[in-house]
């Protein structure tokens, strides 16, 4: 298993949030990799001018600030100097939104599609991702941009902030499906969606009462005939979502609503008291 580890350095960090500043999507709260007290972000650094020309702060204005797997805060903008820098104060700090105790088992997609899916996934909160090489993926996709520079590590960032939250789920890469079952044993529920061969809908076959639960799904070619051997093999359920064939990334933010619904991991709704 090789796992991608989500390294915290503030260079990173900005590197990472040019990407966010570029884009359309909207940030809910700005990342930190690190704690602070008083940070001063420099007129060139994106999150400064997401700020500065985005959200438009002036001295006292408040913002929302998380810091990477570690607790949510209030933030106030004390000086915004001429060229752009902005300073900010923690004024508070709260407990984030728990991650959903569920790991997704994903057969190794084409980037495009693992990208949305690291965003989807980030943005509803779970535990962790792990991918592997299955017989129907191409092994180039392994070799991608993607995962060979930091641009995964974009995608999780962009989706925490979406989430209002800070935990980046943890991503691991396997080499073939077997390693990665064996790697994910334990307790807990385990479902494999099938659209052909499955034993009946994802919400009747998850175990009742399982605090934690892994969901596999195929690459978009799907299982092949020895995968589902696999997976029978090692106790595991094929489970369907219903007749219509989805894409993967629809497929994954399905399975993951559906298993936090059925399970009752969804424990409160948005809320702050910052």
């Amino acid at each position: 298993m090789t796992q991608l580890v989500w390294s915290d350095n503030t260079k990173g960090a900005s590197k990472l949030a040019r990407h966010v500043c570029g884009s359309t999507f909207p940030m809910n709260l700005i990342l930190f990799d690190a704690p602070f007290e008083v940070t001063r972000l420099a007129a060139d650094d994106p999150r400064a001018q997401h700020l500065f020309k985005v959200l438009r702060v002036r001295v006292g204005t408040k913002v929302f600030v998380g810091f990477a797997q570690g607790m949510r805060a209030r933030a106030e903008v004390t000086l915004v100097e001429s060229d752009g820098a902005v300073t900010l104060k923690v004024i508070g700090t709260e407990l984030p939104p728990k991650p959903l105790p569920i790991r997704l088992l994903i057969g190794l997609p084409r980037p495009h599609t693992a990208k949305r899916i690291l965003f989807e996934a980030a943005s509803m909160g779970v535990q962790a991702l792990h991918f592997f090489e299955s017989e129907r993926s191409e092994p180039s996709y392994a070799r991608s941009s993607l995962w060979a520079t930091d641009a995964w590590k974009d995608r999780l960032r962009l989706g925490t902030e979406q989430s209002f939250g800070t935990h980046i789920p943890e991503v691991a890469m396997h080499t073939d499906l077997q390693s990665a079952i064996t790697y994910l044993r334990g307790s807990g529920t385990y479902v494999a969606l099938d659209n052909y061969e499955a034993a009946g809908p994802l919400p009747q076959l998850l175990e009742a009462g399982a605090e934690s639960a892994v969901i596999a799904l195929g690459s978009e070619r799907g299982w092949s005939p020895g995968e589902r051997d696999i997976f029978r093999k090692n106790g595991w359920k094929l489970a369907h979502l219903g007749a219509p064939v989805m894409r993967l990334e629809t497929a994954c933010t399905a399975a993951v609503s559906a298993t936090a619904a059925c399970l009752e991991f969804y424990e409160t709704q948005t809320s702050t008291e910052l």
